[in-house]
């Protein structure tokens, strides 16, 4: 199974208010975003991170805060992607080193069931028309947006929408097939 999320911000005590997390503190939060991670997500299943696995001041190096969360999420047992977010500042090769299967910049496109994707941290990109997509970066803006006029949706997967857990592939079709989009 493929999971998607995004926007953890592990370590970042300026989120906790800034999104109205249900935390006390930083290691509150770490500890039950990963706990949900792990309960939902099997060793054998696939993971994609659309950005901002930390905040802006992890209290240890990038490479050091990046290391110990992804180490406790089990990056070592399964594949994990990077779609950079706006504070992944770390160079490409540090995250494959830490074991990154892929880092991606701005936005790529990935199959699910019979559908096309476009993922990105950002939902700013600019999505064509008569697009599906996958994104983070807008904490609780929206959980999904419906475009009529451009017919495209895009769901957001950053883990205050998402109950602090991953989505599967699965949960995400099943959004597409109860929204407004057409299939061209």
């Amino acid at each position: 199974m493929i999971y998607f999320t995004s926007d953890q911000h592990f370590f970042d005590s300026d989120i906790i208010s800034f999104a109205d997390r249900p935390y006390a503190n930083p290691d509150e939060m770490n500890e039950d975003l990963i706990a949900r991670f792990l309960a939902k997500t099997q060793d054998a299943d696939e993971i994609y991170i659309l950005g901002d696995i930390f905040g802006s001041k992890p209290p240890y190096d990038h490479f050091t805060s990046t290391k110990w969360a992804m180490e406790r999420l089990g990056i070592k047992d399964r594949p994990f992607h990077l779609m950079r977010g706006n504070h992944d500042h770390l160079p490409d090769d540090d995250y494959r080193h830490i074991g990154f299967r892929s880092v991606m910049d701005k936005f790529a496109f990935i199959e699910l069931g019979d559908l096309r994707f476009m993922i990105s941290h950002d939902p700013c990109m600019v999505q064509p028309r008569d697009t599906l997509a996958i994104c983070g970066h807008i904490h609780t803006l929206f959980s999904e947006n419906w475009q009529p006029r451009r017919n495209t949706f895009t769901i957001n997967v950053g883990v205050e929408v998402r109950n602090y857990e991953p989505i599967s592939e699965a949960e995400i079709l099943e959004l597409v097939a109860r929204s407004p989009y057409k299939r061209t």
